[in-house]
């Protein structure tokens, strides 16, 4: 495995003066969502690349990819191949390929600034998560937090039925509560039940995704399927290029949307700092 990926760096510097390989785009549907996340990668790129369906064959010469919803990161990939996945949370390399994977979470020194900036009085945060693929976005959060003063107490949830059960055993300190962007947890029951233990205590919650705020979240800070294909094409060009980088990348911008009444009974505001949209 370290000598493929040498010879990929090698590869990609050698490539360097005439420019970087031309990706192809594996969709897993065509949602409107995969579509944003492809329209931001293309944005990024520079230029537009090949699309392939699920089903679809890539070129025989193709080694550079970037894979759109979970279905299509969990395909065959060829031996060799450079790939970043997004959209697709739990995605992992297959046999000699090397994978980058877009978070779905923002860069977690940004999501606790702008955290910090709306609810300056935010002290202990409660962030809950299930699935073990969310566990390095959870510790990378509670990180984030320590570096800023904020204290990040990492919950999990596991099974998501235990949900209702560990709300009412969370007990104090807690100023707030995060709802990490883990599809196992994010639903319709687990928000309604994580809302309504919110205000019943008067304590903001916050969530990852814009809809959420519109159902009655205090805020979100979230991150758009565009952007996030942006932060594919540059992970993508990264490795390309032959330099090194992690193989978690997350997107640094953020858009903060504030549900104006559920925020004020959770005791923000009346100036919501930081906002870009504010709900009536």
């Amino acid at each position: 495995m370290r000598t493929a990926l040498l010879l990929l760096a090698l590869s990609g510097a050698a490539n360097a003066e005439s420019g970087p390989a031309s990706p192809v785009a594996v969709l897993s549907s065509d949602s409107a969502h995969y579509r944003q996340a492809l329209d931001g990668f293309t944005e990024a790129w520079g230029s537009t690349v090949t699309v392939l369906s699920l089903g679809e064959v890539p070129p025989p010469q193709a080694w550079a990819f970037v894979a759109i919803g979970s279905k299509a990161a969990a395909r065959r990939w060829p031996r060799d191949a450079v790939v970043v996945s997004c959209l697709a949370p739990s995605a992992s390399a297959g046999d000699g390929a090397a994978l980058t994977r877009v978070s779905l979470l923002p860069d977690p020194a940004i999501l606790v600034a702008r955290l910090r900036a709306l609810a300056p009085k935010l002290r202990v945060l409660r962030v809950l998560w299930s699935s073990e693929s969310a566990r390095e976005d959870a510790e990378a959060l509670v990180d984030a937090g320590e570096n800023q003063g904020l204290v990040v107490l990492s919950e999990r949830i596991d099974p998501p039925s235990l949900l209702p059960e560990r709300l009412r055993g969370l007990g104090d300190p807690t100023d707030g509560l995060w709802l990490m962007p883990d599809p196992a947890l994010v639903n319709e029951q687990s928000f309604a039940t994580v809302r309504e233990y919110a205000a019943a205590r008067r304590i903001p919650f916050f969530g990852p995704t814009e809809g959420l705020a519109e159902r009655g979240a205090a805020a979100t800070v979230s991150v758009t399927f565009h952007e996030m294909g942006r932060a594919a094409a540059l992970a993508l060009r990264a490795r390309l290029s032959g330099r090194p980088g992690p193989e978690t990348v997350r997107a640094a911008r953020v858009t903060v949307t504030v549900n104006g009444p559920a925020a004020r009974a959770a005791g923000l505001g009346p100036r919501f700092v930081g906002a870009d949209k504010v709900l009536p």
